[in-house]
């Protein structure tokens, strides 16, 4: 059995089958200690925009939703953007997530985005002047959005920008805990250590692994150990 009592680390994961994010359903680590601290801060920020960018499945949208929470914030999407009256938009609310900003600047026509990065300036400098906030969310750094407008490159260039890195041993370790704790499977610390240095480092690889470990251990009643493990990573 496994004991994990470090105060710093949050547990909670398999997010899929909850269909929640809650604060306390976040793992902090280092990796990504610096957005989560960040996103709890608001409204004392440095800026009114802000930007967390990272690979698939670290936790931004978790991040997101935490601020959505805390914040009532409105989730739009680019295309939005083209069919919003922003004056009176802006009367309503002046708080804003927008997800997956770098992935829909690569998916449409130069055409189109002229005219969205039009918008998307617009959009920002109304964020300023109502006195508004927003979250954006990327899987690259700002720098290498595919950004034409100089104006709006400049202004997304100055909002606060932090990277989740990769998930490190210690957060990979807790995750795999959590999953199991979840199967009311009690695992050795060895087993932990073992899966985290030898598949590949990401929270959707983690769950596919312990929903094997579970399936297999109930189908063949045997002892959960490395030999075990093994055959299935």
């Amino acid at each position: 059995m496994i004991n994990n009592n470090k105060k710093n680390v949050q547990l909670s994961l398999n997010l899929k089958k909850k269909g929640i994010y809650e604060k306390d359903d976040f793992l902090v680590s280092s990796s990504n200690k610096e957005a989560y601290k960040l996103v709890n801060s608001w409204p004392e920020w440095r800026s009114r925009k802000i930007i967390i960018f990272g690979d698939s499945g670290t936790g931004k949208t978790h991040l997101s939703k935490i601020w959505q929470k805390n914040t009532s914030a409105i989730i739009l999407n680019l295309n939005q953007l083209k069919k919003i009256k922003f004056e009176s938009f802006f009367k309503k609310k002046n708080i804003f997530i927008i997800e997956n900003i770098s992935d829909f600047f690569d998916k449409i026509n130069n055409k189109e985005k002229n005219n969205l990065e039009k918008q998307l300036l617009h959009f920002y400098n109304l964020i300023e002047e109502k006195k508004g906030y927003l979250l954006l969310t990327s899987l690259i750094a700002p720098k290498l959005w595919k950004i034409s407008l100089p104006d709006l490159k400049s202004r997304i260039l100055s909002s606060i920008a932090v990277k989740i890195k990769k998930p490190n041993d210690q957060l990979l370790s807790s995750v795999l805990v959590k999953l199991f704790v979840d199967k009311q499977i009690l695992i050795d610390k060895k087993i932990i250590k073992f899966i985290v240095y030898r598949s590949e480092r990401s929270f959707a690889n983690l769950e596919n692994i312990v929903n094997k470990i579970d399936k297999q251990s109930l189908i063949t009643k045997k002892k959960i150990n490395i030999n075990f493990v093994k055959k299935l990573i």
